[in-house]
């Protein structure tokens, strides 16, 4: 599609109706939203959460409900390009800014990936080895389903594996519950009165945004949005189902903090793991009942982010260099998406079975995640308010402002707790 003919499906936009918001509506639309925010939970978020309840209690609660309204704000807008341009985001910003700028993008994200593809088999093998599934094992069983994913040749069988998948990781609302947390520590949680003189505190709000707002999901939405075949028509639906995704995303997060915190402020008795250790309020629960939560939690979350994230890469690159690119196809007509998608995280399970004590490395990867993510985002930002891209349905300047200043705000705070976190900033 050439900027002009981006000009033209702009034009177009005005005659073009959006259908009336009901249950069906939403339900036709259902998968690119929920599925990458619930694939947001993933190991490395778990973690990051589970070591902010470990050590702050219920603090981190109020961040994560202020981060409902920004996650939302990012991805509504991958949202609307995909609906209105058809256009994956790597596709998009090649034929808007050239292939250099989509190359820059494209890397960006690529350069976060490596370590998460790590973190999510590390997140894999631990909860395994709560239930005494052994290593090897777990990673051969995750890189089986991994790969039988996607070779359906049909976006809806994908989404519709992938959606059941997702419905594993409300263990952590039912394990909150198990530990019985008490309302009124929840609710103070809430307060404004935070523990902001802390550097630690601090670093593990920056990684909690690292880890809630990730370069993948913008390529990841734009790009299923376009594969399920999602029109201008169904954008007040999507939008819909991008906000409901944002507090499930954040309330599956809370869950993980309110049972670390409660466990903290309990008695329960802590085992160990050979795979470093999860962060003690978890540990401390990774007993009986509760252990078969954490576990079922963290081999889902585990698998269901490897997979998004491989599909998000894959995605990127083929629409980067042009290669067929769609879940609709078989192998054999698009033979370089599949191959990347399958082969590259076969170098991560091999790390995976390798790594020890990997909860220090994955918050620190996180607050570099804020600063990369900034790159993707100043994209995301702009084509959202192009009209030659979105004609009517580009960002006002007051919608424009508040992305920029996210954008800026983001930015800044990665760049102070980087340079802290290697000593380069006090």
């Amino acid at each position: 599609m050439t900027g002009a003919t981006l000009a033209r499906s702009a034009a177009r936009l005005g005659a073009v109706g959006v259908r009336r918001l009901d249950l069906r509506g939403l339900l036709r639309v259902l998968g690119p939203a929920w599925v990458v925010m619930l694939a947001d939970v993933d190991a490395p978020s778990v973690l990051t959460a589970a070591k902010a309840g470990t050590e702050f209690g219920y603090a981190l609660l109020l961040p994560l409900v202020l981060l409902i309204p920004i996650l939302y704000l990012v991805q509504e807008m991958t949202a609307r390009l995909g609906v209105v341009t058809r256009l994956g985001h790597a596709e998009l910003l090649r034929e808007r800014y050239g292939f250099g700028w989509a190359a820059v993008a494209v890397l960006s994200m690529a350069a976060i990936d490596l370590l998460a593809y790590v973190a999510e088999f590390a997140g894999i093998v631990l909860g395994a080895s709560i239930l005494g599934v052994p290593a090897w094992l777990a990673v051969s069983f995750a890189l089986v389903f991994h790969s039988l994913m996607v070779l359906t040749a049909s976006y809806g069988r994908f989404e519709r594996i992938a959606l059941a998948l997702s419905i594993a990781l409300f263990t952590f609302v039912v394990l909150a519950f198990t530990v019985h947390p008490d309302p009124a520590a929840v609710l103070g949680g809430l307060s404004l009165a935070q523990p902001v003189g802390s550097r630690t505190y601090l670093d593990l709000v920056v990684a909690t945004v690292g880890a809630v707002i990730m370069p993948w999901m913008l390529f990841y939405q734009q790009a299923a949005t376009v594969d399920k075949g999602l029109r201008v028509e169904d954008l007040r639906a999507a939008r819909v189902e991008t906000f409901v995704g944002a507090i499930a995303s954040e309330l599956l997060m809370a869950a993980v903090v309110i049972a670390a915190a409660a466990a903290m402020a309990g008695s329960a008795g802590g085992v160990g793991h050979s795979l470093g250790a999860l962060p003690a309020g978890l540990e401390r629960l990774a007993t009986g009942a509760p252990a078969v939560l954490i576990a079922v939690g963290m081999v889902g979350a585990g698998l269901l982010a490897a997979i998004v994230i491989s599909l998000s890469s894959a995605w990127a690159w083929a629409e980067l260099f042009h290669w067929p690119h769609s879940l609709n196809l078989s192998a054999r007509r698009a033979p370089l998406f599949y191959a990347l998608y399958l082969l590259e995280v076969v170098p991560a399970a091999a790390v995976a079975l390798l790594a020890r004590d990997l909860v220090t490395v994955i918050i620190d990867a996180m607050i570099l995640n804020v600063v990369v993510l900034a790159i993707p985002l100043a994209f995301l930002v702009r084509l959202s308010g192009d009209r030659t891209v979105l004609g009517a349905l580009a960002n006002g300047p007051i919608r424009n402002a508040i992305s920029w200043a996210v954008t800026l705000g983001l930015l800044a705070m990665g760049l102070w707790s980087a340079l802290g976190t290697f000593g380069l900033a006090r």
